[in-house]
């Protein structure tokens, strides 16, 4: 006989599945493996490097909320070099960082490499978007290949 609660079985499903998810991701993407044929840094690599070398350099730290500290919008792409929708990405945000840096801070993390950030940002597919507000407060998140226009159109009244 089964005598645990209904609420807690069902959270203990919820994590479950969250967990099997991520694993299958972090599985899925080490399996797909294609040859690093991602954009030179003059197209956009310098963007991750660049927030992340500078601000997240002490262990445990994290590049996104170090871009959150500097109180602008925040795009926070959650990809890898391996994904090819991922790659296809890089010259948007780079754009999006040159055109709009004043305004917004871009910040690229490869979740592979880095694989905290797939349960702390609750990454399921990769790339994701997420969006934050000045006040660093998450404001919309989008799965998959984005313009950079619907970028700036997300983050709508949040770039002043």
């Amino acid at each position: 006989m089964n005598t645990t609660p209904p609420a807690a079985a069902a959270r203990r499903t919820r994590l479950i599945g969250a967990a099997a998810v991520v694993a299958a991701l972090a599985g899925a993407a080490a399996y797909t493996w294609l040859p690093a044929t991602a954009p030179t840094a003059a197209a956009g690599v310098v963007v991750a490097v660049a927030v992340a070398a500078t601000d997240a350099t002490q262990p445990g730290a994290d590049a996104v909320q170090a871009a959150l500290a500097r109180g602008k919008p925040v795009v926070a792409e959650f990809g890898s070099v391996s994904c090819v929708s991922c790659r296809e990405m890089k010259p948007i945000l780079a754009e999006l960082q040159r055109s709009h840096g004043e305004r917004l801070t871009v910040v690229d993390i490869d979740v592979l490499k880095e694989r905290q950030y797939l349960a702390r940002y609750r990454i399921q597919l990769m790339p994701t978007q997420v969006f934050f507000d000045a006040q660093g407060r998450e404001i919309g998140r989008h799965m998959g290949k984005i313009s950079g226009d619907e970028i700036l159109a997300r983050l709508g009244g949040a770039i002043q």
